[in-house]
């Protein structure tokens, strides 16, 4: 398949954005290329032609979007080939419970590590003390939001 160049700068500035968000490049531009291939699944061998890259490295990056859960295989009867496209019953909900239950657990890391320090008022322990706060201020905020969401997804029209 050939991309414009528009496309293909999205599929790039996709890239540089999960690898500032602590992600693979590459992770980014799968799902980027996904996002604006002009068809609903793609085959792997498509990803390492468009994406010019290694079998190998479209497969470890594949593995990741699968177990984050933004990517689905598909296999079609009779055909050998395993085709990917963007999850369509991707529970963002839970997504963003899951990360909420992250947040908790580095919260609670934190706290425990700012109990340990013998030093309760330097750098260290004040960067511990803003994290705990700034950690709890989400604890206590995001489930609101979530909430919220779901009440609107279950609006009618």
């Amino acid at each position: 398949m050939t991309l414009n160049s528009e496309k293909e700068r999205f599929i790039e500035d996709n890239g540089l954005l999960f690898e500032k968000l602590g992600v693979t490049r590459m992770s980014g531009r799968i799902l980027g290329y996904l996002m604006v291939a002009d068809k609903e699944k793609v085959s792997f061998n498509e990803l390492t032609a468009v994406l010019k890259a290694s079998k190998s490295s479209i497969s470890t990056n594949l593995k990741m979007l699968l177990q984050i859960g933004f990517v689905k295989p598909l296999t079609l009867p009779g055909e050998r080939k395993t085709y990917y496209m963007l999850s369509p019953d991707m529970d963002w909900q839970a997504y963003f419970s899951e990360r909420l239950e992250m947040i908790k657990a580095m919260n609670n890391m934190f706290r425990k590590g700012l109990k340990l320090r013998t030093a309760k008022k330097d750098n260290a322990a004040q960067w511990l003390r803003k994290a705990t706060e700034f950690y709890g201020f989400i604890i206590k905020e995001f489930p609101a939001m979530l909430k919220r969401w779901e009440e609107g997804q279950n609006k009618p029209g």
